[in-house]
């Protein structure tokens, strides 16, 4: 209903009954004045006035209320005129407004009433009383509203939340894939590379070397096809509960170095005496570490020699590759996605990792991988560590402390 009429309609039913409250009897005679219909239909006219002026409209039916009391000496619910108003001013102004509106319009209603009627007391104050009951209900309005809405906000960012949250996993998936993808490739890549290389360079003058040159790029070739039919199984699998993805341990790491051995990087590596027990996403960050460092140093450093070392404590796992440097002149510290994705699996476990030059040449890559999740704490020997590093370091991981010497 269109709020006009709605408003007509409230009115003409107010105007009723306060049209039937006048045919009573007083001192034995009908009491139906002209002035009284007069003033009840101005009340009626002055509520139409609440959606636009509910300030005004609240003064006008007031007043109209107020003269009737005093001159009409009779009862009769005029007073509905100034509730509807009175329900409208406290939803169209704020709180000052309205509480001060209501306190006036009470205080006037029962002074008038008390001051210039004779007869029932208690009958001439139910102006005022309407008018508290009109304002508490549009209150009570008010609040249900604005609890309404809040529910709604709730929920709207309730919805968008949950679409933050499903749109972040997905980043997080993505580069969690890219980085299995650079990984899983990326070196075996390298080392078909340089394979390749030696080939055709000893192609014609060494053909034994050549043929093992292209045995290493076969085999390494069938190597990436293993492991992305791995992969995409894993991206393609539904509800299995299996743990399908490749995720390789330390224990492969021999298999790892001798690949890169076999590519022509003289490894330096003693494998530790135990290392124990570890957490899969531990050992598979270490294994990537060292597999990423490696292939940067086939990449970026021909003819180095590199060192791998692994230490372990009671708390953390120190993983420590170095190369002497090669021929790498222009290599730049940082660049590229090996390093960084290096970066992002240290900080995901909550590790520390330090790379840049080495005091005696070369570049190095140290890292330290809490045990169990949280960052390293500082190290009492931490006086001794290197000036040079690479001020890049894991957001929110501390200094780098003293490589641990102890074995878990």
């Amino acid at each position: 209903m269109h709020p006009l009429v709605l408003d007509c309609v409230l009115a003409s039913v107010i105007l009723l009954g306060n049209g039937l409250s006048l045919h009573q009897r007083r001192h034995g005679e009908e009491f139906l004045t002209l002035s009284g219909s007069l003033l009840i239909i101005a009340g009626a006219v002055f509520m139409l006035l609440r959606r636009r002026v509910p300030v005004v409209a609240l003064a006008l039916t007031t007043l109209v209320g107020v003269t009737y009391t005093i001159t009409q000496q009779a009862k009769s619910p005029i007073g509905l005129f100034m509730a509807c108003a009175a329900y409208t001013v406290v939803q169209r102004t704020e709180r000052r407004t309205r509480a001060a509106a209501i306190v006036s319009v009470v205080a006037v209603t029962v002074v008038a009433a008390a001051v210039y009627t004779d007869g029932e007391l208690f009958a001439n104050l139910v102006n005022g009383l309407v008018v508290l009951v009109g304002a508490c209900i549009g209150e009570a309005t008010q609040y249900r509203r604005a609890y309404l809405r809040e529910l709604e906000d709730r929920a709207v960012r309730a919805e968008q939340s949950r679409d933050e949250e499903a749109q972040r996993r997905v980043i997080e998936e993505r580069l969690r894939i890219a980085h299995e993808l650079h990984d899983v490739i990326a070196h075996h890549i390298a080392l078909m590379n340089v394979q390749s290389g030696v080939a055709a360079h000893v192609l014609r003058s060494q053909p034994d070397e050549a043929e093992r040159a292209l045995a290493l790029v076969r085999s390494g070739g069938r190597t990436v096809l293993q492991e992305l039919t791995v992969l995409l199984g894993v991206l393609r699998r539904s509800g299995s509960p299996l743990p399908t993805a490749p995720t390789p341990s330390l224990l492969e790491l021999g298999a790892l170095i001798d690949s890169f051995t076999a590519a022509g990087v003289e490894v330096d590596w003693v494998p530790p005496d135990s290392i124990g027990d570890l957490p899969d996403v531990i050992e598979l960050t270490a294994y990537r570490i060292v597999q990423e460092s490696l292939t940067n140093v086939l990449k970026h450093a021909t003819g180095a020699a590199a060192r791998v070392r692994l230490t372990c404590s009671t708390d953390a796992l120190a993983v420590d590759v170095t190369d002497t440097g090669g021929t790498a002149a222009g290599r730049q510290l940082g660049a590229g996605h090996g390093l960084v994705g290096m970066r992002e699996r240290v900080a995901a476990v909550g590790g520390q990792l330090t790379t840049g030059p080495e005091p005696g040449g070369g570049f190095g890559v140290h890292a330290v991988l809490p045990l169990e999740t949280g960052v390293v704490g500082d190290d009492p020997g931490a006086a001794g560590r290197r000036p040079d590093a690479d001020p890049q370091r894991v957001p929110g991981a501390g200094e780098f402390s003293t490589r641990f010497g102890g074995r878990c």
